[in-house]
């Protein structure tokens, strides 16, 4: 059995969110811990751990200096669980091809586990947030195949983009981008302008019955204002 004998605060901790302490073991130094470890672990002075509780805390400590990382990487945007763990497996590659100790696959998942507790990691959050943030650019089709490139699960991708309460309309940004487009492509033939039309929003990722509807709506109501425009 071995016993804390010391909790010390690390002094580069002060500006981290989440506080960390050395544990020293019988008057040594053993290993880092995060105050919520600390805390959920009842780690005090005077407490006697086994062999086999030592060698899960050292597992769980790496998973707190892991998290360190995590809130740098959030503190830029939101992630899915696929790029959380991508990320991690590329840091355990970095570490292996320095000599480094690799990160288990153990680690990366109580990594993973302990970052949707913290709600840091939520697939159906971060769908939305994806799709907020890009949805005055992108059609449907677009966003769909950069969802499930980030590894979110078709149910997810299917509820926020034509789920009921949507947050995209396609119809109405295929609209609004077209409309800029129209001030540009104003002295364009009918047809010429159809067809950039179609090249410009099928691109943009929308489907083909809102490319269609957009289009003939748009070009109609153009030409009539240019009709207009010239016997005025």
């Amino acid at each position: 059995m071995a016993k804390i004998t010391s909790l010390e605060p690390q002094k580069k901790s002060a500006n981290l969110r989440t506080k960390r302490f050395n544990i020293f073991l019988d008057g040594e130094f053993a290993f880092g811990a995060d105050e919520d470890l600390v805390v959920d672990r009842r780690l005090v002075v005077g407490k006697e751990l086994a062999p086999s509780d030592v060698e899960q805390l050292i597992k769980e400590t790496e998973v707190g200096k892991l998290m360190g990382r995590m809130y740098r990487l959030f503190s830029i945007r939101q992630r899915s669980e696929k790029e959380v763990r991508d990320y991690l497996r590329k840091l355990s590659f970095k570490r292996k091809f320095k000599g480094q100790e690799e990160i288990s696959p153990f680690i990366i998942n109580a990594t993973i586990e302990l970052m949707k507790r913290k709600d840091l990691v939520n697939d159906l959050e971060f769908a939305k947030a994806w799709v907020e943030s890009r949805r005055k650019k992108r059609g449907p089709r677009i966003l769909k195949q950069e969802l499930f490139q980030k590894g979110i699960d078709r149910e997810i991708i299917e509820e926020v983009i034509s789920g009921q309460g949507t947050l995209y309309s396609g119809q109405e940004v295929a609209k609004q981008l077209l409309d800029k487009k129209m001030k540009v492509w104003k002295n364009l033939s009918p047809l010429e302008l159809k067809k950039k039309s179609y090249e410009f929003l099928t691109r943009r990722g929308f489907e083909y019955e809102v490319v269609k509807d957009v289009i003939e709506k748009m070009t109609k109501k153009e030409y009539n204002f240019i009709r207009e425009s010239d016997q005025g």
